[in-house]
């Protein structure tokens, strides 16, 4: 019987896994890859190797131009079966949220988003497009449109302070009924990557998500563009009939 040896580079992957969980924080700095190389006296390639195994493990996260650092795995995975707050979710992994806001404007609506809206064509809806960070770190790219005749003069001014659904409930009186989700991976094209500082081509996961009033009018499409190092999403089942 043949025995197995370990590649040099899972052996690192190993020793890198424990030190992570258990001398290290989300978020906190990994050493460059020429200090590993020192440490652990192995070559460069196996130092990218095991990082690349870590990043496709979900330990770590890669910041291009700054380095390599700590995830925050499925301590506090986003649970799809609630309602969900990016600031509320940031909160409670113990992170500091932020939202960038980069422009409202109003346009006419068309083919796709009438029909994603039940909104007749050409019908004046706003686009609002936004950066979620966390800690500093920008973490998803939203593009949310909502319709005027509920929102009229909606102005940013009104969202620099507030959530979104805060301004719906407080300044128009809309209530947020039901939130429908759907969710698909994905690559990062040059401007998302370049707001959300990965390389272009980094895997995403992008989420629409259509949110109905209790008259079951469709008061918010949002489109998003999230890092793929920095969610994770979970689901509950029940009454799952037995295979």
């Amino acid at each position: 019987m043949s025995t197995y040896e370990q590649p040099l580079h899972e052996q690192l992957v190993e020793l890198l896994r424990h030190k992570i969980t258990q001398e290290m924080h989300p978020h906190d700095r990994l050493p460059s890859e020429r200090l590993l190389t020192q440490t652990y006296q192995v070559s460069r390639n196996t130092v990218r190797m095991a990082l690349s195994e870590l990043e496709m493990m979900g330990y770590i996260y890669r910041q291009h131009g700054k380095g390599t650092f700590v995830a925050n795995r499925v301590a506090n995975p986003t649970n799809l079966t609630t309602t969900y707050s990016f600031s509320d979710q940031m909160r409670a992994e113990g992170r500091h949220p932020e939202t960038r806001i980069l422009y409202l404007q109003q346009l006419e609506a068309p083919k796709f988003l009438a029909a994603h809206m039940n909104l007749p064509l050409g019908a004046p809806i706003f686009k609002l497009k936004r950066i979620r960070c966390a800690d500093g770190v920008p973490l998803m790219v939203e593009r949310t449109f909502l319709p005027v005749r509920i929102f009229p003069g909606l102005t940013v001014a009104q969202l620099t302070d507030h959530s979104l659904y805060h301004v719906m409930a407080e300044d128009y009186g809309v209530r947020v009924a039901e939130a429908n989700e759907a969710f698909y991976a994905g690559i990062i094209n040059g401007k998302d990557a370049q707001r959300l500082t990965v390389p272009t081509g980094s895997p995403c996961l992008n989420v629409q998500r259509s949110t109905t009033d209790p008259q079951e009018r469709i008061v918010e499409y949002t489109l998003s563009v999230c890092r793929g190092d920095q969610f994770v999403y979970q689901v509950r089942h029940v009454n799952v009939a037995q295979s």
